[in-house]
C-alpha cells in the first residue's frame, strides 16, 4: 500500500522474496498503477519487481499510468525499462494508446496530465500511431514532427 516502513521489514525477513514471486505477486506492480499507487509502485520496482508484468485487462504498470496521466508514475517506469510497445491482452493497445484513449475516457481525465504522459512515451521511444486519437491537448503533441518534441 505504500508503507515503506513495512515494506523495508519484509524485505529485510524475506531477502530472496522477488525472486520467489508468485504470478498473483507480480500482478500486484500492475495494480498499484491501476490504483494510481505512485508509493507504493516505486517500493516495489526498487525491490526488483518485474516492470512488464501484466495486471487487470493486460495492461503493465506503464500502461495504468499512461491511462491515468500520472506523468510522475511514468517517469519512475520509464527507469526500469519497460516495453513501450507491448500491447495489452483485452485491448490491443500500447501505453501510449492507453494514455490517448484515457486522456478522453479515464478516470483522472479531469485532473491527469494526459499530454505529458504521451510526450514522455515518444521520448522514451513509444511508437506514435498513423491514426492519432485521444483530446486535442494529447493530438498536438503526437502530431508534432519528432524534431520538435
Amino acid at each position: 500500500m505504500g508503507d515503506e516502513s513495512t515494506f523495508q521489514r519484509l524485505l529485510a525477513s524475506r531477502p530472496g522474496l522477488v525472486r520467489t514471486l508468485s504470478d498473483d505477486d507480480r500482478r500486484k506492480l500492475a495494480s498499484a498503477a491501476e490504483n494510481n499507487n505512485t508509493e507504493a509502485a516505486r517500493l516495489m520496482l526498487a525491490a526488483g519487481w518485474p516492470v512488464d508484468a501484466r495486471g487487470r485487462h493486460g495492461g503493465t504498470a506503464l500502461h495504468w499510468a499512461a491511462f491515468h496521466g500520472n506523468l510522475e508514475l511514468i517517469n519512475l517506469i520509464l527507469g526500469y525499462a519497460p516495453a513501450l510497445e507491448m500491447r495489452d491482452a483485452d485491448f490491443d493497445a500500447t501505453p501510449l494508446g492507453w494514455a490517448a484513449h484515457g486522456s478522453q475516457h479515464g478516470w483522472f481525465r479531469q485532473t491527469g496530465n494526459y499530454a505529458g504522459a504521451a510526450d514522455a512515451l515518444v521520448k522514451a521511444g513509444a511508437v506514435v500511431p498513423a491514426k492519432v486519437e485521444g483530446t486535442q491537448a494529447v493530438r498536438e503533441v503526437l502530431q508534432k514532427p519528432r524534431k520538435e518534441r
